[in-house]
């Protein structure tokens, strides 16, 4: 009498040929993102969901993950990263030392973001709050907390040079997020023509004077 085969999340995981097993873990990524993007929430998500939308068996997903909730963390991980990097590009990219320079150019980065990226950026402000709730804490070392962290950052450099208000960098820096969120949300969401939403340059333009003049 054979032993039953051991649950798939305990099978010892197969080495992929070089190069293959890194595109599988991003087509599994992909799939994800695009399916937390659509329902908009990764509490419904299933592995038979995920590897269907990747075109790959069920069983191929443990040969990168331990579990649904795994991957559900990577995810997070990797569209954080790849936030922060669009963000950091654009902050780079600014002629001179100009912090309430940079500091507009993270605003108008965070929006195009959004608009390029709506599926990882559904995932990551959908699926980290929902990680948060789980835990029962807010990650205070996480890749969300360093995102916000870099835009706090860039508060204590406009007031470093005096060039922004005084108070709590971490405040402003809640009240600046706050309205980019709900600005790229809100444009996402809206079937409303006639809403005349400002341009993000003119709107980030506005909430960094509300917030900082």
């Amino acid at each position: 009498m054979t032993a039953p085969e051991p649950p798939p999340a305990t099978r010892p995981r197969q080495r992929a040929a070089r190069g293959e097993g890194d595109l599988l873990r991003e087509q599994l990524l992909d799939a994800a993102s695009a399916l937390v993007h659509e329902q908009g929430s990764a509490s419904s998500l299933s592995i038979r969901q995920v590897t269907k939308r990747a075109g790959v068996s069920p069983m191929a997903l443990y040969l990168h993950f331990d579990s649904l909730a795994d991957l559900v963390g990577a995810l997070i991980d990797h569209g954080f990263t790849r936030f922060r990097a669009a963000l950091h590009a654009a902050a780079d990219a600014v002629p001179g030392d100009d912090p309430r320079a940079r500091l507009r150019a993270l605003g108008l980065a965070y929006l195009r973001f959004a608009r390029e990226e709506p599926a990882i950026y559904a995932v990551i402000f959908g699926a980290e709050h929902e990680r948060q709730q789980e835990a029962g804490e807010p990650d205070q070392h996480g890749v969300g907390a360093a995102a916000f962290q870099d835009l706090v950052d860039a508060i204590v450099a406009v007031q470093a040079v005096r060039q922004g208000r005084e108070g709590d960098p971490r405040m402003l820096a809640m009240g600046l997020w706050t309205n980019l969120h709900g600005f790229a949300t809100l444009c996402e969401v809206s079937d409303n023509e006639d809403m005349p939403w400002p341009d993000d340059e003119t709107f980030v333009g506005m909430i960094s004077d509300a917030w900082l003049s």
